[in-house]
């Protein structure tokens, strides 16, 4: 078969459904199965996809995986069956032909990974790649050099927020795990996620993992699948901040060693305590309190 689409769900039955329906309304034109993945939700998200969609394949955990072992449950039994396979967040809504141009995108270009345009609710962009998180691009991103130049100019950013480099179809460092299209040949050669992430870097690692392994990872403009969680937001995101950084700081460990992880970990540090003395200044004070948090916390 062609395509198995994976969702991990855990406790978010009504925007689940939402994003089966979605998926449903515009299925792709080949052959393909969904997949969700519970990680022991108490809520009545098995009930109800069971009841209201009977051709999803639901494999039920005992307890909260997490992304990485979450969709490694579903991953395991399925890739061997299927060309590619799709992780997808289960707030994001699907659009009429988003899968066709997806996996064309792939085929054509000799993708292992693949992603798309993000949009948000409010049908604005949304950033969701990156460059690979060498000491530049990390350091641009930690010191907001990027955020400067974006409206002008893209710079090797390891969190790519410029509207001018998702302006055309391109390699990428990596893609995020809202929407990530894998080849079977890529799995069967580096094989499922690293479950030792729980939440945050797992899409950086597995981005890193292929590149290695010689295989290309995209971004392409002409899908476009609204992803609901990753709107924009001007509250401050203790969770998401702290579990970017320790992804971070986990990867470099892995890939660079102690040495360099302890490095990168004491300039994350000096810009966290910039950027926590830089809101403190103009009154945002939530979130310097935020900032000043995620230092405790990671």
């Amino acid at each position: 078969m062609k395509l198995a689409i994976l969702l991990v769900n855990y406790n978010t039955s009504s925007i689940t459904l939402e994003c089966l329906k979605s998926i449903f309304r515009y299925p792709p034109k080949e052959s393909f199965e969904v997949w969700v993945a519970d990680n022991a939700s108490t809520d009545d998200s098995i009930d109800q996809i069971e009841k209201q969609f009977p051709r999803v394949n639901l494999v039920k955990s005992s307890a909260n995986l997490g992304f990485a072992k979450g969709n490694d449950l579903v991953l395991k039994k399925v890739f061997k069956k299927f060309e590619y396979c799709l992780l997808l967040n289960t707030d994001t809504i699907v659009y009429k032909g988003s899968f066709d141009k997806l996996l064309d995108f792939a085929e054509n270009g000799g993708f292992g990974i693949s992603s798309c345009k993000l949009i948000s609710p409010d049908r604005s962009f949304q950033p969701n790649a990156g460059s690979l998180p060498g000491f530049f691009p990390v350091f641009f991103w930690l010191s907001g050099l990027d955020d400067l130049v974006k409206k002008f100019l893209p710079i090797p950013s390891y969190h790519q927020e410029s509207p001018k480099f998702y302006l055309k179809d391109r390699q990428v460092g990596w893609i995020s795990g809202s929407v990530m299209l894998l080849s079977n040949k890529l799995i069967a050669k580096i094989g499922l996620l690293d479950e030792k992430i729980f939440m945050y870097g797992e899409d950086v690692d597995y981005c890193m993992r292929a590149h290695k392994a010689g295989f290309k990872v995209g971004w392409t403009l002409s899908a476009t699948i609204m992803h609901i969680g990753g709107a924009s937001s001007k509250a401050p995101r203790f969770k998401q901040w702290s579990g970017e950084f320790k992804g971070l700081f986990y990867l470099y460990r892995k890939y660079y060693g102690s040495l360099a992880a302890f490095g990168i970990r004491l300039l994350s540090y000096l810009f966290i305590c910039l950027r926590a003395l830089a809101f403190l200044v103009i009154g945002r004070v939530e979130h310097a309190k935020t900032y000043a948090k995620v230092i405790t916390n990671i």
